[in-house]
């Protein structure tokens, strides 16, 4: 991939894509969403790839959700639904890559970050990272369905609840 904001390397039969915006902790833009359903369909793609692994640059943050810049052409409510189905599809295309997909974690993944890693099969963290749902404190939403869903199957709904409820600076153990 020749984005600068996400960087795909092969090393041997294991693919990794680096989300590569460290000064942003690696916020999403609408290209790098669409540069990860297209490193899913490479990695599908391609026979000699048995692992596909996902990091961010930086060492703070593995993904620190959507870049808040990509809200400011939301005009209509309908802008906030059509964002969560383009997430899911996004989410589903990694959950459905058939090769195992490994999140390594260091620092935060939050929001979308979040969302990313719970899609992948793995996440393999560094202690001192750290994940949250901010999404009501910090754009007045909510998760979507099928966010709540990955996150109850994962680590149960009281985690879940908890999670969302609790500041982002908390470590889940």
């Amino acid at each position: 991939m020749g984005d600068a904001e996400l960087l795909f390397e092969r090393q041997g039969p294991v693919a990794v894509l680096t989300f590569n915006r460290p000064e942003q902790r690696n916020a999403m833009t609408w290209s790098m969403y669409d540069g990860l359903m297209a490193a899913c369909d490479r990695v599908d793609e391609d026979p000699e790839i048995r692992v596909f692994v996902l990091r961010g640059a930086g060492g703070k943050a593995f993904v620190a959700g959507t870049d808040i810049q990509q809200f400011r052409t939301f005009r209509e409510p309908q802008d906030a639904l059509n964002y969560e189905s383009r997430i899911e599809r996004v989410l589903t295309r990694l959950e459905d890559v058939r090769k195992p997909t490994i999140a390594a974690v260091t620092g935060y993944a939050v929001g979308g970050g979040l969302m990313i890693a719970l899609a992948c099969d793995l996440r393999i963290c560094t202690p001192d990272s750290k994940f949250g749902a901010p999404i009501a404190r910090t754009l007045g939403n909510c998760l979507a369905f099928g966010n709540y869903a990955r996150l109850v199957d994962l680590i149960g709904p009281a985690r879940t609840m908890e999670l969302i409820y609790e500041p982002v600076s908390r470590t889940l153990t």
